[in-house]
């Protein structure tokens, strides 16, 4: 079933996208990803070392015949030009598609990474001549480092960013997100539910208030859920096209829920 999700543009790619997308790496099947795309999502999240690429290959076969309705994001963690290059012609070759929309430096964590990816001859100059032959339309960078994320967002070359938030871990909101704003990178948020951890504590909100937590911080375009469970996803896109944000007493209620569970351990 099809819900109405509502939709932002994502920074300065003026790409429209619903607040909810799909996120790689945990279904299996073709099933799956179709099931989560039916729930009325636009954007598809992948990456070229998910399931040693079968991921890649897995989505391509989802979106035969509604590519062109769809936002479609993956991601390489080659640093340098000519591998990144190779790998952005096997995500094409695997997806189905002559192009990506967003096309992202994967877990740029260290100093070490970034400099080696931007620097020349690195990905990332593979990437922008990608981009001049129409293969990518958009750039993006990943991370699960919030600092170092912070850092590539403020070179400026990045027209998306996609990073950790929720509301037991805001290092986004002095970090990344001044940046994005200063450079209206579009914010794509993942582990709005630390991979459902924060679903499992006693007096757990429910489940559907984590994603409106993240969407309601004017800084997110929207979230990427993993598909772990397509029932869950489509239950969670129907509670979204209802409601989008929170109010400032729920908002007070998941931040003291997500110390509680950071301070225990349960998240790490």
């Amino acid at each position: 079933m099809s819900h109405d999700l509502p939709r932002k543009v994502l920074g300065r790619t003026g790409l429209a996208v619903t607040r909810l997308g799909v996120g790689g790496a945990y279904c299996d099947s073709v099933e799956g990803y179709q099931t989560a795309l039916d729930c009325g999502v636009n954007y598809i999240d992948t990456a070229r070392i998910y399931k040693d690429g079968e991921d890649e290959r897995v989505i391509g076969e989802a979106i035969r015949g509604r590519r062109d309705k769809l936002i479609l994001a993956t991601k390489t963690t080659q640093r340098d030009a000519e591998s990144a290059r190779k790998d952005l012609e096997t995500s094409l070759r695997l997806l189905g598609t002559d192009y990506i929309d967003i096309y992202q430096l994967h877990h740029l964590n260290t100093q070490e990474e970034r400099e080696q990816a931007l620097a020349s001859g690195g990905a990332l100059e593979a990437v922008q001549k990608a981009r001049e032959q129409g293969l990518v339309r958009f750039i993006g960078v990943t991370g699960h480092d919030w600092v170092e994320i912070k850092e590539a967002v403020s070179t400026g070359f990045f027209d998306t960013v996609l990073c950790w938030y929720n509301c037991a871990m805001k290092e986004p909101e002095w970090t990344i997100f001044p940046e994005a704003r200063a450079h209206n990178t579009g914010v794509v948020i993942m582990n709005a539910s630390r991979n459902d951890r924060l679903f499992k504590g006693v007096d757990a909100p429910p489940e559907e208030q984590f994603y409106r937590y993240v969407l309601s911080n004017e800084s997110v375009t929207l979230t990427v859920m993993g598909l772990r469970d397509a029932s869950r996803f489509c239950r969670i896109a129907s509670d979204l096209s209802e409601r989008v944000t929170i109010t400032p007493e729920e908002k007070t209620e998941l931040e003291a829920y997500g110390e509680r569970m950071r301070s225990s351990g349960e998240l790490d």
